[in-house]
């Protein structure tokens, strides 16, 4: 069996852990290959991958305009172009973010960019441009509310008093994005979708139509009970089947999924790129 893990996440976006202890974590835990996947962010790791003798996968988590359908994307070449572009998506929501801190501060609530900034660089999470999770983190820890399911459904959901809609990207041209910048796009945890199985197929081959180009078959993050179920719509609509454990922290994730020889060469062969 080899190991490898291609949802994981980092300080840079919502993730407790530096690029650097992530690379040194995965290495220790027997992986040879991995993703970095934070969200809305991708970053080359060459220097990392040296230094480690691991293989890093530049890759990216996007939220899109469709409700829990997020999408995954891998190898990407044009790193610049692609930075550029959420870059613009993230400052329009750090507008929406800011208003969503001032309707709770008018009600009370001891918040505050100022606040959040702080708290967050005190456990180690990259602060640049405000986004709705790092708010998420600061009402927790404030013990406004237990969980993040909890504030978003009692606080800033859809449908809440403070919720302020984030702008979005259509899973059509984020699919198109990916594409555009050299990489391969994937449906990440579609548990999430909350569909039933004919839906779920008919909804991933929708994506698939747009060009999407893998599933995420395991989810370090959800029961994986459903794993026959993806491996048999990927291979009815012949996509490529991901695994990952969508880390985040030490103490409640663990970096690696075992698999089989088949599928660790598959997956290397399709997202490893020559490097430059």
């Amino acid at each position: 069996m080899n190991k490898i893990d291609l949802h994981i996440h980092t300080n840079i976006s919502d993730g407790l852990l530096s690029p650097e202890k992530v690379a040194f974590t995965a290495k220790k835990n027997g992986c040879d290959v991995i993703a970095i996947t934070d969200h809305e962010r991708v970053k080359d790791y060459r220097a990392l991958e040296e230094k480690y003798n691991i293989r890093i996968i530049p890759g990216i988590e996007f939220n899109t305009s469709e409700t829990n359908l997020h999408i995954l994307g891998y190898a990407i070449e044009d790193i610049v172009a692609m930075t550029d572009r959420m870059k613009s998506l993230m400052l329009q929501n750090e507008i929406v973010c800011f208003e969503v801190i001032k309707r709770m501060q008018q009600d009370g609530f001891d918040i505050s960019k100022e606040k959040i900034e702080e708290y967050l660089r005190q456990i180690g999470i990259n602060f640049d441009i405000m986004d709705k999770r790092k708010i998420v983190k600061y009402l927790i820890h404030k013990g406004y509310s237990n969980s993040i399911i909890e504030t978003y459904n009692k606080l800033i959901g859809k449908g809440q008093k403070y919720y302020v809609p984030n702008k979005k990207i259509s899973p059509q041209d984020i699919i198109k994005l990916i594409t555009s910048c050299g990489g391969i796009s994937v449906l990440a945890h579609p548990k999430t979708l909350g569909l039933d199985d004919e839906n779920l197929y008919i909804a991933i081959k929708r994506l698939k139509e747009y060009g999407l180009t893998g599933i995420e078959v395991i989810n370090g993050k959800i029961d994986n009970n459903m794993f026959e179920k993806y491996k048999k719509i990927a291979m009815q609509l012949d996509l490529l089947e991901t695994v990952g454990s969508d880390f985040h922290e030490e103490k409640i994730d663990s970096i690696g999924i075992e698999v089989d020889e088949k599928m660790y060469t598959g997956l290397v062969k399709k997202l490893i790129r020559t490097k430059n």
